[in-house]
C-alpha cells in the first residue's frame, strides 16, 4: 500500500461534483472586483496602478487554484472543513464527496480542499446568504489562508 498523495491523474472515485466548499468563488469575485477596478483606473490613466491590481488578480486566481487543488487526508479534511472524519467517509460512500485512492478500496482516501463542505465557522465567518459582500473582509481572509498571516 502506497501512503503518497495521488497524482492529478488518478481516477475520481465519485463523479459529484456540487460539494466545493466555495472559497474559491469568493477569490474569483474578489479578483473580478479588482479588475473592475483597474478598468476605471485606466479610465483616469493610472495605468500603473490599474497594472499592478491586473497583476494581483492573476496572482489571488493563481493561489486559489493552488490552494483548491491540494490533496488532503481524511484527517486533515475533517480539520479543514469542521466535518468529522467519519461523516467525510459517509459522505465519500455515498457519492456525496469525490475522492481518490493510490490502490484499491481499502486504501488511504485523498479528497481535494476545493471538494469539501464548508461549515459555517463560530465567529461569523461564511456568513448566510443576503449578508453583503464584504470584499476587505474577504481579502483578509485570503491573506491569512495563502500567505500564512495570522
Amino acid at each position: 500500500m502506497s501512503s503518497s498523495r495521488p497524482a492529478t491523474a488518478l481516477r475520481d472515485t465519485t463523479s459529484n461534483e456540487g460539494n466545493s466548499a466555495g472559497h474559491t468563488a469568493h477569490f474569483g469575485t474578489l479578483a473580478a472586483s479588482w479588475r473592475e477596478e483597474a478598468e476605471r483606473l485606466r479610465t483616469l490613466e493610472a495605468n500603473g496602478q490599474a497594472a499592478a491590481l491586473e497583476q494581483a488578480a492573476r496572482e489571488l486566481e493563481a493561489a486559489a487554484t493552488t490552494w483548491a487543488s491540494e490533496w488532503l487526508t481524511v484527517s486533515e479534511a475533517a480539520a479543514a472543513s469542521g466535518y468529522s472524519e467519519e461523516h467525510l467517509r459517509r459522505l465519500a460512500r455515498n457519492g456525496e464527496l469525490p475522492v481518490q485512492r493510490n490502490g484499491g478500496a481499502k486504501s488511504r482516501m485523498y479528497v481535494r480542499r476545493g471538494d469539501l463542505p464548508s461549515k459555517r465557522h463560530r465567529d461569523g465567518r461564511d456568513a448566510p446568504e443576503g449578508v453583503a459582500y464584504d470584499p476587505v473582509e474577504d481579502a483578509r481572509d485570503i491573506a491569512k489562508i495563502v500567505g500564512g498571516i495570522s
